[in-house]
């Protein structure tokens, strides 16, 4: 659910919450509406006259005939069944989920024993979730695996807890090669929380061929492969916890982000599916699973406030998800989150004709008055080369094959140029392919080729060779 940062805390969240633990208690309505039954008897009707008499001497005038005690009993004793169905509803939703098995004792009471692994956490939700998770567990260690730079620094006290670990995830060889790196050096994850995910801001027609590719190897092959890479373990030890940062353009995808809500739908059914093999197949039932479906966040992607209610599904804070991560990984269980909660009826409706869907749901993505704003450049390989580049600059490509061009500063001095340039930080540790220099890639490509090139000339020659010889024996046999 929502939480108090969204919309000053005022929304169809927060009411239902309240409504849900007053009206709706069970354990509130069951027995008020045994109390007003009860004292629908005749022989009840001296404690009914007792309490009114009571009631009068405090000064509070009340009537018996006032009051119509049936009425009140069949109010109480539905809004007490209908408190009971949510409550079954969510105790069977949260262990068939979690394959009806409990945790050993204290073994998820504290995290201190794990290490957590986030990808994407340089800044937004994975940023807000290792520093909730820092704070909140003194001996858990982080692993941030991210393209972009650290844009937070841990305490002192943290920093031995925190190991940053620069990959662009597009590449599966760099997912091999820093995998390898994080069991190495730091062991092996037992919280895997893929969070990492971008999207371009171009329609399907519009985006280029490598900005396609990047989205889907980001959003969609980095975290399958990144589950072969740890979950394993996960399953040999049965202790673990995947969360999947899914999204409600999944269920209806959004204009501007097709190609992210086709990631983010597959990534649902990695979620689903991951579930069904790690306990039927490889009988790993207490490997947890929490796919996280929020609605629009205040991230960077997004430019402007969406054209919806505030009250029914307010704009998220980072906080806000993050902090449910938080709390399902510490819960110890796992399960689906909708972010804020009223999402989960908008995914019922799917069950409607699909027309209705259309016109009810779906039609008012195109007026939603946002804009989304990708900050990563492309290289001429389909991989990421930088981050944080201004809509404007992408919008003004004419061919978007090449990565956007940085608008030109005006010239400077070769002296001024060196004292406003800053000091480059350390380069993070990279796989071996993103140390390895352009220059000295393209040459090895180049060098690769003219092998292969080679290599199909002599066999086409070999093979021209053998049958000429061929050719010969046969002239030479029908001749004899």
């Amino acid at each position: 659910m929502a939480s108090r940062r969204e919309n000053k805390g005022f929304h169809l969240d927060s009411l239902a919450r309240v409504v849900r633990y007053t009206a709706l208690n069970e354990f509130l309505a069951l027995p008020i509406a045994g109390a007003a039954h009860f004292l629908t008897f005749d022989s009840s009707v001296k404690y009914l006259t007792a309490l009114f008499t009571h009631a009068n001497r405090l000064g509070v005038k009340l009537n018996p005939r006032d009051l119509n005690l049936p009425k009140i009993a069949r109010t109480a004793l539905t809004l007490g069944l209908v408190g009971a169905a949510y409550s079954a509803n969510d105790f069977l939703t949260k262990w068939t989920a979690n394959n009806w098995t409990r945790n050993k004792p204290g073994e998820w009471k504290t995290l201190d024993k794990e290490i957590v692994l986030i990808t994407g956490a340089s800044s937004g939700i994975g940023e807000h979730t290792a520093k909730m998770l820092l704070a909140w567990h003194k001996g858990v260690k982080i692993v941030i695996v991210d393209f972009a730079p650290m844009s937070w620094e841990p305490s002192a006290a943290d920093a031995s807890r925190v190991f940053y670990f620069q990959a662009d995830l597009s590449k599966p060889e760099v997912v091999r090669s820093v995998s390898k790196r994080i069991k190495k050096k730091v062991g092996h994850p037992t919280v895997l929380i893929n969070n990492a995910g971008l999207a371009r801001g171009f329609s399907v027609l519009e985006g280029s061929y490598a900005d396609v590719e990047v989205t889907i190897k980001t959003n969609l092959q980095a975290p399958f492969l990144l589950i072969k890479e740890f979950v394993p373990h996960m399953a040999k030890t049965n202790h673990g916890h995947i969360v999947t940062i899914c999204s409600m353009s999944a269920v209806v995808p959004t204009p501007g982000i097709v190609d992210y809500s086709a990631t983010k739908a597959g990534v649902q059914a990695l979620h689903e599916g991951l579930a069904l093999e790690l306990k039927h197949r490889h009988k790993a039932d207490k490997v947890r699973l929490t796919n996280i479906i929020p609605n629009f966040i205040r991230t960077p992607l997004l430019s402007g406030v969406p054209r919806q209610s505030q009250f029914g599904a307010p704009l998220l804070h980072v906080e806000t998800v993050a902090e449910t991560i938080v709390r399902q990984i510490e819960s110890g269980y796992g399960g689906v989150v909708y972010l804020p909660g009223i999402m989960r009826y908008i995914t019922c409706l799917r069950a409607l004709p699909e027309w209705v869907f259309t016109y009810l749901i779906r039609n008012g993505t195109v007026n939603l008055a946002v804009g989304f704003q990708g900050r990563q450049i492309i290289d001429e390989n389909g991989g990421l080369r930088a981050v944080k580049v201004q809509k404007a600059e992408i919008a003004e490509k004419s061919d978007r094959s090449e990565a956007p061009e940085v608008p030109e500063k005006p010239e400077k001095s070769e002296a001024a140029e060196k004292a406003e340039r800053p000091e480059r930080p350390e380069r993070a540790e990279r796989s071996e392919a993103g140390e390895r220099p352009e220059r000295a890639e393209r040459a090895e490509r180049s060098e690769r080729s003219e092998r292969s090139e080679r290599a199909d000339r002599a066999e086409r020659s070999g093979r021209s060779n053998r049958a000429e010889r061929r050719a010969r024996n046969e002239r030479s046999e029908r001749s004899s």
